[in-house]
């Protein structure tokens, strides 16, 4: 017989709250997992909780030493529950706040890591049919890369990935998703993504690494957004050279130029071996203590903290028979607490739930032009709102 026992809160968000568990099974094999309860308000039948749902069945799906593992979906007195593994340790976000640079070969081996991971989402197939499942991220970014003190990495939240197979619940049509500060710039103004949008992110994460900063809201004209990213990579000492260069391909304005995700990996793999200093194991092994000294306590949002549950009796529900579609999945907010001058940020062991971001969109249409053309054909109010959002884009981009 299985049991769940939930320990204590790691992070609570309007969505739900996560947990460090321990799920204990028969002759004593005990496991310690994060388990995200999802808000009393979501559970049930929503479109929200389809997301999750097929967020979870896709990270199942996967299966990489990169990738965030799902264990198990469970149905627990009307909450539904996601069962992932448990990783103890930061993301890069909180690690980049905190003022924390990698050096070149530390910095080489971790893209080289999510390049990997990035490339056996992207060639991903059905393990039962085969099938390819065209998985594209959508949200690279430092706060959806872990790191643990012992180097190594986890690339999580695929709650916008763009995916299909056949038991996917959740229907989007064609959206715009992700945080606009890591939207390739194509991605932006037409609407369409491909890989190299995840690559393109990829770059930006690693750029942030190194020089400490981010790069900031996206430029839509060639010339100057060329200009900025050079700009930016000249703040390198000289000793960045080779991982610049790679930055730099990554960061192409045409997406047809960047390379794929086994390419990247294998250059970066490449400039790895070839440089002196400090390694990736040895960084984290400095940073993510540091980092994770700092983490705030988190409230029992759900009031689960302590209890025990029978899982043999408790078993989630069905979910209903859904064609093949596209869609999208978003997980909980984490929240961040304010972080007193000259402290580090907080930071939350093990899977963390992700902050609600004012630049992350579930919805800014196909393109911009398009948006605008379908809401004058409806003409009256609805015009009026997305000419509204037209200018709103308009004024963030000049």
């Amino acid at each position: 017989m299985r049991r769940l026992q939930i320990q204590h809160p790691l992070g609570s968000g309007a969505f739900g709250t996560v947990y460090a568990a321990e799920l204990v099974a028969d002759r004593g094999m005990r496991r310690k997992v994060a388990i995200k309860v999802i808000a009393g308000e979501h559970s049930g039948t929503d479109a929200f909780l389809t997301r999750v749902r097929d967020e979870a069945r896709l990270l199942a799906m996967l299966q990489d030493d990169s990738i965030l593992s799902v264990l198990d979906l469970l149905h627990l007195e009307g909450r539904d529950c996601v069962v992932m593994e448990w990783v103890d340790g930061v993301d890069l976000d909180q690690v980049v706040e905190a003022g924390h640079k990698a050096p070149p070969r530390a910095l080489a081996v971790f893209g080289a890591t999510v390049a990997g991971a990035l490339h056996k989402a992207h060639t991903a197939v059905h393990p039962g049919t085969g099938e390819p499942l065209g998985v594209i991220h959508r949200d690279v970014k430092p706060a959806n890369v872990m790191v643990t003190a012992r180097g190594h990495i986890k690339l999580l939240d695929f709650g916008v990935a763009k995916a299909a197979f056949d038991a996917r619940e959740s229907k989007t049509g064609r959206l715009v998703l992700g945080t606009l500060l890591y939207m390739a710039p194509e991605y932006i103004l037409t609407g369409r993504v491909s890989s190299s949008a995840d690559l393109y992110g990829l770059g930006l994460v690693l750029g942030e690494l190194a020089t400490g900063r981010k790069f900031g809201k996206p430029s839509l004209e060639r010339e100057k957004f060329e200009r900025r990213r050079e700009g930016w990579l000249a703040e390198l000492p000289d000793e960045y050279e080779p991982v610049r260069q790679a930055i730099r391909s990554l960061l192409e304005w045409e997406p047809t130029e960047r390379p794929t995700g086994a390419e990247a990996e294998a250059t970066l793999l490449d400039i790895a071996d070839a440089a002196s200093g400090t390694g990736l194991q040895r960084w984290c092994a400095r940073v993510v203590p540091a980092v994770g000294a700092t983490r705030a306590t988190a409230e029992d949002g759900e009031g689960m903290a302590g209890r025990a549950f029978d899982l043999d009796s408790s078993s989630p529900p069905p979910p209903p028979a859904i064609e093949n579609t596209v869609g999208l999945s978003p997980t909980p907010p984490r929240p961040r607490s304010p972080t007193p001058p000259g402290k580090a940020a907080p930071t939350i062991p093990a899977i963390p739930v992700k902050p609600e971001d004012p630049t992350r969109f579930e919805h800014i249409g196909p393109s911009t032009g398009s948006m605008v053309l379908k809401g004058l054909l409806v003409g009256g109010g609805v015009g009026l709102i997305a000419l509204g959002l037209l200018v709103a884009i308009l004024w963030y981009f000049r």
